[in-house]
């Protein structure tokens, strides 16, 4: 009889907490298939490039599908630059890369847009993730030296 009382009692105990479980489960997957507990909307937007060359801010447009950053030149001297954006990440259509060459003296601020062209569309609300290649040799140099980067953020309609 002692024995009985005690199975019952573990049988109870397991059934109330197995509802108990089952609800949570079904709250979890509610909140991740309504987008609550999607980790995309926690990440903040970046532009990390290296010391040489410094990335200040970035915007990324729906319309005319563009990348837009604005980059300072810390080599030390006047330098040629090549750069190439590519978009790695997001729901995007028909998005490829762009690129950019310019000459840019120490210090200074240069603003580099990259269109992708109206294939290509970047969803508002939406976020991206682009790679970017900076390429530089300084004038008096003889050396191309590479420089990667990354520009994730929100797409502004």
């Amino acid at each position: 009889m002692k024995n009985s009382k005690k199975g019952q009692a573990a049988l109870e105990f397991l059934t109330t907490y197995g509802w108990a479980f089952l609800v949570i489960l079904i709250m979890i997957g509610a909140l991740a298939y309504f987008g609550v507990l999607n980790p995309k909307n926690f990440l903040p937007s970046r532009c990390t490039f290296s010391p040489e060359v410094d990335c200040l801010e970035a915007q990324i447009q729906t319309t005319n599908p563009m990348l837009s950053f604005r980059m300072r030149n810390n080599v030390g001297s006047t330098a040629n630059f090549t750069v190439n954006a590519t978009y790695i990440g997001g729901n995007v259509i028909d998005a490829t890369s762009c690129t950019s060459d310019f000459e840019l003296r120490a210090g200074r601020v240069q603003e580099v847009q990259c269109n992708f062209g109206a294939g290509a569309a970047f969803p508002a609300g939406d976020k991206a993730k682009f790679e970017v290649t900076v390429n530089y040799k300084k004038v008096d140099g003889a050396y191309w030296t590479p420089v990667k980067g990354e520009i994730y953020g929100t797409v502004n309609g």
